[in-house]
């Protein structure tokens, strides 16, 4: 069986597949755990790190997670298996934006950590499917000083940052939610479902 604090971590690091840090994993299973969520939302699974650490965290969740790229989804799948998970952890390959807007599912916990360029427009959708008191825990928000200004955007990420900055500036000016970030990991967008 596969140690996720080691042997996925030293796989994601080899092979410069992103995986949630440290201090972000901890924040995500303490924000889960605060909030006495029960139906998560992963979009972006990766190699299934995180997904397989939410659900390690306790037996009471259920989680959803969407991966686009086929590679990544059956090497998620992989390694759910060997951490006999696969009862409690849905795996979907497949476009996140195509998923969140034909599910006829509703979460009170949305883990966005896929394409940084699509929250935005990701956002209403998630709003739909969101229960009321519902949170959005939204990764990579800074995206390495690239959206704070502490280090120049590079020229491949423009678009992507401009959607960040999009997605930030409607999270916190949205009546339906209320948002704080935290400048923890690379940026955490916390964002409440208050209405």
């Amino acid at each position: 069986m596969i140690n996720i604090d080691n042997d996925l971590k030293e796989y994601g690091k080899n092979h410069k597949v992103p995986i949630s840090l440290d201090d972000t994993l901890d924040f995500l299973i303490k924000t889960i755990n605060d909030s006495n969520s029960k139906y998560i939302l992963e979009i972006g699974t990766a190699i299934g790190y995180s997904s397989i650490a939410m659900a390690e965290n306790t037996d009471c969740i259920r989680i959803d997670s969407v991966e686009i790229d086929q590679s990544r989804y059956r090497l998620a799948k992989d390694n759910v298996a060997k951490h006999n998970l696969l009862n409690r952890i849905s795996l979907y390959n497949g476009d996140a934006l195509e998923y969140i807007k034909n599910t006829n599912k509703t979460y009170d916990f949305i883990y966005l950590d896929g394409p940084k360029g699509q929250y935005i427009n990701y956002l209403p959708h998630l709003m739909k499917i969101l229960k009321i008191n519902g949170i959005i825990f939204a990764d990579n928000l800074y995206f390495h000083g690239m959206v704070t200004g502490s280090i120049p955007v590079s020229k491949g990420c423009r678009a992507m940052i401009k959607g960040l900055h999009r997605y930030i500036d409607e999270i916190n000016s949205n009546p339906n939610l209320d948002t704080k970030i935290y400048d923890i990991g690379d940026g955490i967008g916390i964002s409440k479902r208050i209405k």
